[in-house]
This record gives C-alpha cells, sequence and structure tokens, in this order.
C-alpha cells in the first residue's frame, strides 16, 4: 500500500496521487498564491543507486524544466516552477495540470484510428517540435506515453526530462538517454543527435497509430536495436486498407535511417500531412455517390470520422484518471 501524499510540497497544496513512475510521484496540487491547480511531478531519492548517480539524476531532472521552462506553445505542457530543496529534501517541477489521456492508453483502446484523427494528432505533434526545436531544444524521448489528448483532441507533448539545448554541453556520460522503442538510428549509435531525431522517433509513433504495431520488433534491447539500425520496416499497408498514398510517403521519409533524408524541419510534416488528406479527399469527393439501402448519399456523411473519434477520445478520458505520468521505458535504457 502506497503512503499517504505529503499534505505540502514547497508552497503547493498537495491534493492527491495521480500517477506515479519508477523514479517518482505525480500529485494534484493546488498553488495558494493563485488558485490554480497544478500538477507535480516528483524525484524520488530514495531508489538503490550510488551517490554519483543521484546527483546526475537530479540535475537531468532540474534540466527537464530548464529547457522546457523556455517553451511557450499550446501543444506542449507548460512548466511554472522547478524546486531543488538540495541533497537533504525533494525536488520536484510544477507543471500544467491536463485533464486527458496519453496516447499509450489510447493505443490499448480495441478501436482503430481514422486516418484523419492520425494525421492531426501527429501534424500538432510536429508543430510543437517544430516550435521546440526553432528554439534550440531537442525533446530526445518522443513516444506514445509522453503524448497527452485531452477531450477536445488537443495534443501536449510533456516530460521534457531528456531535452537538451543545442547549446548545452551537458550530458549523461555512457547513457542512451530515450526509449529504444523509439530510437533514431543515430542515437543508438552514439552520434551526434539533432532535432531530426525527433522527427524519426515522431515517425515511429506515426506508424503505431496507423497498425497498432511498433515499425521495429524484437524480443530483447539487442533485437530492436539491430532492427532500427539496419533492417528496413514493414510497410504499413501490409496492416492497414485503403491508407492514402500520401500519408505512406510522410511515414516513410520520418523513418529514413539517415537523418540527411528525413524532413529537415517538424513543420513540413504537418503540412505534407495535411496535404496528403486534402489530396485523399479530393479523390473521395469525385467519386460516385454511395447507394444505402437504395438510396443514395454523399460520401462524407456516412464517414462521420472526426465525431467519431472524438467520441472514443472524451470516452478514454472519462474513463481514466487525468494525469501527468512519468512515462515507463518499454525496454530498459542501456550504456554504451
Amino acid at each position: 500500500m502506497s503512503p499517504p501524499p505529503p499534505p505540502k510540497l514547497g508552497r503547493y497544496e498537495v491534493l492527491e496521487e495521480i500517477g506515479k513512475g519508477a523514479m517518482g510521484v505525480v500529485y494534484l496540487a493546488r498553488d495558494p498564491l493563485i488558485g490554480r491547480l497544478v500538477a507535480l511531478k516528483t524525484f524520488r531519492v530514495g531508489f538503490a543507486a550510488k551517490d554519483d548517480e543521484l546527483v546526475q539524476f537530479r540535475s537531468r531532472f532540474v534540466r527537464e524544466a530548464q529547457s522546457a521552462g523556455i517553451l511557450s506553445h499550446p501543444n506542449i505542457v507548460t512548466i511554472h516552477d522547478v524546486v531543488d530543496e538540495g541533497a537533504s529534501g525533494t525536488c520536484f517541477i510544477a507543471m500544467e495540470y491536463v485533464k486527458g489521456t496519453n496516447l499509450k492508453q489510447l493505443l490499448q483502446r480495441p478501436e482503430p484510428f481514422s486516418h484523419v484523427f492520425v494525421a492531426e494528432v501527429i501534424s500538432q505533434i510536429a508543430e510543437a517540435l517544430d516550435y521546440a526545436h526553432s528554439r534550440g531544444v531537442v525533446h530526445r524521448d518522443i513516444k506514445p506515453a509522453n503524448i497527452l489528448i485531452t477531450a477536445d483532441n488537443r495534443v501536449k507533448i510533456t516530460d521534457f526530462g531528456i531535452a537538451r539545448l543545442d547549446t548545452s554541453n551537458l550530458t549523461m556520460e555512457g547513457q542512451l538517454l530515450g526509449t529504444p522503442n523509439y530510437m533514431a538510428p543515430e542515437q543508438i549509435q552514439g552520434k551526434d543527435v539533432d532535432h531530426r531525431a525527433d522527427i524519426f522517433s515522431l515517425g515511429v509513433v506515426f506508424y503505431e497509430m496507423l497498425t497498432r504495431k511498433k515499425p521495429f520488433q524484437g524480443e530483447n534491447l539487442t533485437q530492436v536495436t539491430h532492427k532500427i539500425v539496419y533492417e528496413p520496416f514493414a510497410p504499413p499497408e501490409d496492416t492497414v486498407k485503403d491508407l492514402p498514398a500520401g500519408l505512406t510517403a510522410v511515414l516513410t521519409r520520418c523513418l529514413q535511417k539517415d537523418p540527411n533524408r528525413r524532413y529537415p524541419r517538424a513543420n513540413e510534416v504537418a503540412r505534407e500531412l495535411r496535404s496528403a488528406l486534402e489530396q485523399a479527399e479530393a479523390l473521395d469527393d469525385t467519386s460516385a455517390t454511395q447507394e444505402v439501402e437504395g438510396e443514395s448519399a454523399p460520401a462524407e456523411e456516412l464517414q462521420p470520422t472526426r465525431r467519431l473519434e472524438r467520441a472514443e477520445v472524451e470516452a478514454a478520458v472519462a474513463s481514466t484518471r487525468p494525469a501527468i505520468v512519468p512515462p515507463e521505458p518499454d525496454l530498459a535504457p542501456t550504456r554504451r
């Protein structure tokens, strides 16, 4: 049984625990100065680790706020405050409280996503990443657990915990930062990483939303990383019927092994996705009307994908605890 939450953290009044990960707990709290609800992401210092590893991780934790704190975008979770009370105290981040569910939870539901919904989610992520990249911030750990979706289909990226300012020389020596299933080849190989690694990771999320499968699968870390670096992914058309060619083209470019062959900017992903959808809709509009029980009706009236998708997201939000949860890696991080 978990211990009860502390009554206060810093000046914040703790209301309840709303999430838990391997390294810390997330609390719903109230800022008494302005009455605002916030999510407090704490770092648990009691796990088994050497002193230098604790210091290193605490530094990494604080850098999450320092990197994300310069960002102000509707699709990025806002950082309000960071508190580090020193070796004998707690360090935590006060961030925007988002009532929604994360994409990892949505992917566990049986209903497939419409192409329109997938393209819109990926486009919002891409626009947020482009904004962050333009300010020198690379996320380095884009994955479904870090993508929050509200009931009105607004996407919010969270957990810039391993983000790094391009102008910073701070690294975690010897560590492979990120979640292996979603890593770019250059991350796995220990090469220089820039914003194009986020575009590759976005492609992995894109593929998983379309197919409900990861593009590079294996029974262990070695198999997964080998496939990411050296092997092609199975065409999404093998799993998904009637996939617009334009969406496949965008996905394929995102998942190029060579970063020079990916999109140079994330906003190009959003632009080309929306263009591909417009072209697909134009083709549908020129096709013959569909016959239903002897009567004809426009195709668009038979496919209310946006309304259906919103209802599914609202149901998912209602059935899950609103939280910003420190994500658990699908495979354990490794040292190189």
